[in-house]
């Protein structure tokens, strides 16, 4: 089965609003947080900014390693929470591993390739300003 969302209007520093392929999720640690996440097809990995690992309760002393991205470079630490999207009666949870951005940004939580967009077929609706996702079957 295939979800639809619609592109959410995103705030940007300058005060513009654009409208992106951002979802609405649930990550899910010690707590549960609702949120949107922006698909990045650009990023490698999921990211979530640390003061969100906070509020999910995220053990944060695990081995501090530099992560590369459009906005330098980042202290990070590796983590591994569970996600769930849904929509109707469609529900997905996972496990989606991730970097943990320890500096100071403000940015959104950022899906990637690794963890998830290798879980679904992913459908980015420009002209209509959607995504789909459609969750892969593995065979074999």
């Amino acid at each position: 089965m295939t979800i639809s969302f619609r592109y959410k209007a995103v705030k940007r520093p300058n005060g513009g609003i654009v409208k992106s392929p951002s979802i609405p999720i649930t990550l899910i640690g010690k707590d549960s947080l609702d949120t949107v996440a922006l698909l990045d097809s650009g990023a490698d990995i999921s990211a979530i900014p640390r003061s969100l690992a906070e509020s999910l309760g995220v053990n944060l002393n695990g081995e501090v390693s530099n992560t590369y991205g459009i906005g330098g470079k980042a202290r990070s630490i590796e983590s591994k929470e569970k996600i769930l999207v849904q929509k109707g009666h469609e529900r997905y949870e996972f496990d989606l591993p991730l970097k943990v951005i320890l500096d100071e940004y403000d940015f959104p939580v950022l899906l990637g390739r690794h963890g998830f967009f290798d879980k679904f077929v992913i459908t980015f609706d420009q002209e209509n300003e959607k995504v789909l996702l459609k969750r892969m079957t593995r065979t074999g």
